[in-house]
């Protein structure tokens, strides 16, 4: 049976999509079978998988899967998968059948992440359904406050980890870097070193590329922090 992350936190702009998209190919360029679902009908996963005028286009997806068993399933690189999102209109049988979708997908990957909205309805089902939750992080007050909601609204049992994107070494973010790890000092919930804000990862990003699809030396350092994450999963 597969494992399922749902990456979330209650702020945008953070990193949500960049994190299990490095997450998610990393475990499949490892030879494990990975499959992406997420809460957002612009399915920006693809934006971070493909060149922007070279997207997949795509017909059905979850709520196809959902309600007649058939749906779009979108190969992003080998082992890896995406269900996309048609819209965001749920109806009461399809939150109700999508668990036992989710929980035949588990029987079919060794991983599923989830790229969560948290102002769906649907992304209470996606953290219900999860092993464990993985919660991205900014340096500053607004997303702090965002974690300790999510931490509360959920449980620490359940969070997984806390990942700092978008890091520079300023005064302001070291601050709230060791404020948070101060936090977390006495939980179980794992605290990685951060992911530094790189012109190198905007590159990529641009093109469709993940980190793992380049051999710059001044991404070795994110690489390794991914690939530590990677290793607790």
């Amino acid at each position: 049976m597969g494992k399922i992350y749902t990456v979330k936190v209650n702020k945008g702009g953070v990193g949500k999509t960049f994190l299990t998209t490095q997450l998610a190919d990393g475990l499949a360029k490892g030879e494990k079978k990975v499959l992406i679902l997420t809460s957002d009908s612009q399915n920006n996963i693809l934006n971070y998988t493909f060149p922007y005028d070279n997207k997949p286009i795509f017909n059905n997806g979850l709520k196809a899967l959902v309600k007649t068993g058939e749906g779009d399933i979108i190969k992003l690189r080998d082992n890896l998968y995406f269900i996309p999102l048609e819209d965001n209109k749920f109806s009461p049988q399809f939150i109700k059948t999508l668990p036992e979708v989710i929980e035949k997908l588990k029987k079919e990957y060794d991983f599923i992440f989830i790229d969560s909205i948290p102002t769906m309805q649907i992304d209470s089902v996606f953290v219900k359904c999860s092993d464990k939750i993985i919660i991205p992080s900014f340096c500053d007050p607004v997303t702090l406050e965002g974690i300790l909601n999510v931490i509360d609204e959920i449980g620490p049992n359940k969070i997984h980890s806390i990942v700092t994107n978008l890091y520079r070494n300023t005064e302001t973010q070291k601050r709230f870097y060791n404020e948070l790890k101060d936090i977390l000092a006495h939980s179980k919930i794992k605290f990685f070193p951060p992911i530094k804000e790189l012109s190198a990862i905007e590159t990529l990003l641009s093109k469709g590329k993940t980190v793992w699809e380049s051999e710059a030396k001044d991404l070795q350092e994110t690489q390794d922090i991914l690939l530590e994450i990677i290793s607790s999963l």
